[in-house]
């Protein structure tokens, strides 16, 4: 009998928390004048819910205004688009409790989208255009990122039927590529017939490869020399320019005549021919800087709802703790699509679709490095693609810094440049599928790190990383104005260049990376174990810098970071041991690896390593060709052969205990499975999980 009062109390109990829950609604056909407190409005049309999110943003203070804020708040809004008059700030005001969360959440199964954008009247002129006049201008009046994106273009974007239209722009579709250099930061000539570029150019911009292939930006042009096919900047380039660099140029109305392009003139009018086969019926200006900034705010909850048209960015979290992002949809973003940053903790991003953003998906920050406190933000089963439209290059799906921030089952593709940029310490990157990035980039990781000693215990472990391409310029011939470009290119599956050290890459499936699968670029007390590989290039790579490689700044950086306490070198006691050479990639380990090459010359492990501090033991090593070849230099021993043979490469006595045998391995999706007489098992493998990747929600 008590055990019955029990359960019926308890039950009493958690209807009556539900009970006490107030809700409001909010609609696109409701008012703001009505209390918010029904779903649909009355027979009267009296009372109903409210039109605006502000209106019950306004409502949850009221609560706390009135000590009425006894419970949980549920805001739920109808399936609908809500144009944002101004970015949603939520502050303390705007907080809840612990146990009185606030819930900002979008109707089951509807669509509910927050547009930070602006809906234009468009109508068709003569054929194919159409003009939109401009009646209410765009607020955003900067680039993004203003260091890599210069001149007058317009810095907004247009939306048709939620496609992104591009600037009017030559050559329609690819590149064009420099000839011959006239100045070295600012003036070149064009392999391919400029067009005549007539009216005013002081809008017209570059977007341009300086240098190699590893780094975009756009820059204003200053004059065109039809004569001498030529183009002058306005400003220098980043990096030196090079015959055969690829570029394209942007906004002149005279270059406007390709499906999807589109313009504004100088009447403050836009005009665009529609995408081949697409009728316009909603057309969007991104005018707002960003759509939601949650600053010192707390115990909040944002779900089932899609963000988009932001200019710079789309939501931004920073000063605040306990805010849960769960089931959204962020696309369409300017820049990035969101900023968790310094001064938050326990962020939650799970189970939502961030995609078509200009620069990054994600930027993830939080922790203290001194105390090494962990942030303890979870990104979880998130899908992440398309990022980096704008900015090619170091725009990845995500970039992590800070401490101890969970990374895991989330699927990252896409992606013209790196997929995960990783800073900071005890950052754990699990159990994610990353594939198809490094599309328009070369030199470039699915997962890169680099350039600072201190980031230690970060762990990638038990990912899917396949397909990565690298793109990159192949050959180059001027006089005939021919230059080629081919794939795949530089591109690494995890990248830990410059010194990057402290890194644990364990139970990972690396396949078909174009160039490299693990670069370690001269890193230290990094560990390898129990990875598989199956490629037809490097598996492993360990090198020794360059001779001119600037040790010295990584010096300087190391000795402002926390790394002589004592908790820091109980945390990582490697750091606490003094270097025999600091220019040398010491203290690496490569253990328990399965490696399978099917590389015709068999070549598929390249080591510049210190014989007396790196350890090679235990790992499984097999061909398809029948050919296994090793590259090595032996640090301080003035030793080096290329293409060694295994029994050559063996004798020298580094490597132990490994094994040349076929590992009866199947890799079928994200899974991979070895038969029950797997030599695996004698090399002491331990079996990679199955659920890997996207979970189902």
């Amino acid at each position: 009998m008590k055990y019955l009062v029990k359960v019926w109390i308890i039950a009493s109990l958690s209807f009556s928390s539900g009970a006490m829950a107030t809700d409001y609604y909010v609609n696109t056909q409701g008012n703001d004048l009505w209390s918010g407190s029904l779903k649909t409005a009355n027979a009267n049309k009296t009372d109903g819910p409210f039109k605006t999110l502000e209106r019950a943003k306004q409502a949850i203070r009221n609560l706390k205004q009135t000590n009425t804020f006894n419970d949980k708040v549920n805001v739920n809004i109808a399936s609908g688009r809500y144009y944002l008059a101004q970015t949603l700030n939520f502050n303390l005001l705007d907080s809840g409790l612990p146990g009185k969360e606030i819930v900002w959440q979008g109707d089951p199964g509807g669509q509910v989208s927050i547009s930070a954008g602006i809906p234009i009247v468009c109508k068709k002129s003569a054929v194919p255009f159409w003009e939109c006049p401009i009646v209410t201008s765009p607020v955003n009046k900067d680039y993004f990122d203003p260091g890599r994106i210069k001149g007058n273009g317009p810095k907004f974007e247009l939306f048709l039927n939620d496609q992104k239209l591009e600037l009017a722009r030559w050559p329609d579709k690819d590149w064009a590529h420099v000839k011959y250099i006239i100045n070295s930061k600012t003036q070149f000539s064009v392999m391919q017939t400029l067009p005549d570029l007539t009216g005013d150019i002081s809008g017209a911009q570059v977007h341009i490869f300086p240098g190699g292939d590893i780094w975009d930006q756009y820059i204003e042009i200053n004059s065109v020399n039809p004569s001498g096919n030529a183009i002058k900047l306005s400003t220098p380039t980043g990096y030196t320019l090079v015959s055969g660099n690829r570029f394209y140029i942007q906004n002149l109305p005279s270059l406007l005549n390709a499906p999807g392009e589109w313009i504004i003139d100088a009447a403050n009018k836009i005009s665009f021919i529609p995408p081949t086969g697409v009728t316009p019926k909603v057309a969007i200006l991104s005018s707002l800087p960003h759509i939601l900034v949650a600053d010192s705010a707390s115990n909040l909850t944002f779900k089932n709802i899609s963000f988009q048209h932001s200019t710079q960015g789309g939501l931004i979290v920073q000063n605040s703790k306990n805010i849960v992002l769960d089931q959204l949809d962020i696309n369409n973003i300017g820049g990035r699509g969101i900023d968790i940053r310094n001064g938050t903790q326990n962020v939650q991003l799970s189970n939502s679709k961030i995609h078509h953003t200009g620069s990054e998906g994600v930027q993830v920050s939080g922790g203290d490095r001194t105390t090494l406190k962990a942030s303890d933000h979870i990104i979880y089963n998130n899908y992440i693609h398309h990022t980096g439209t704008v900015l090619l290059t170091y725009s990845p799906a995500i970039r992590v810094n800070g401490v101890g921030t969970k990374i895991t089952h989330n699927l990252f593709e896409q992606g013209a440049g790196t997929g995960i940029i990783l800073e900071g310490n005890n950052h754990l990157i699990e159990k994610n599928e990353l594939r198809q990035f490094c599309l328009q980039a070369n030199d470039c990781g699915a997962i890169y790190s680099g350039r600072d000693w201190s980031w230690r215990g970060n762990v990638i472990h038990n990912n899917y990383i396949h397909d990565i391409i690298g793109y990159t310029k192949k050959s180059v011939d001027p006089v005939n104005n021919k230059v080629v470009y081919q794939s795949p290119g530089v591109s690494v599956g995890v990248y830990l260049d410059d010194a990057a050290s402290g890194f644990d890459i364990s139970g990972n499936i690396f396949e078909n990376i174009g160039y490299r699968d693990i670069q370690i670029g001269g890193g230290r007390d990094n560990k390898i174990t129990n990875n598989y590989f199956k490629t037809n290039a490097t598996a492993v790579y360990i090198d020794n810098r360059w001779p001119t490689f600037n040790w010295n700044n990584l010096q300087k950086t190391l000795d402002t970071s926390p790394y002589k306490t004592s908790l820091w070198q109980q945390s990582y006691p490697e750091l606490a041991l003094p270097m025999q050479n600091k220019t040398w990639p010491e203290g690496n380990r490569i253990e328990r690896n399965i490696i399978v090459t099917t590389n015709p010359d068999g070549r598929t492990v390249r080591y510049a390593v210190p014989i007396d501090t790196t350890i090679i033991a235990d790992n499984l090593i097999w061909s398809t060709t029948g050919k296994l070849m090793v590259d090595y230099t032996f640090l301080g021993l003035n030793r080096s052969r290329n293409s060694a043979t295994w029994s050559q490469w063996t004798a020298e006595g580094v490597e132990q205990g490994s094994i040349v045998a076929d590992p009866c391995a199947t890799l079928s999706n994200t899974k991979l499975t070895t038969c029950s007489g797997s030599p695996a098992n004698n090399i002491g493998f331990v079996p990679l999980p199955t659920d890997i990747g996207l979970l189902p929600k």
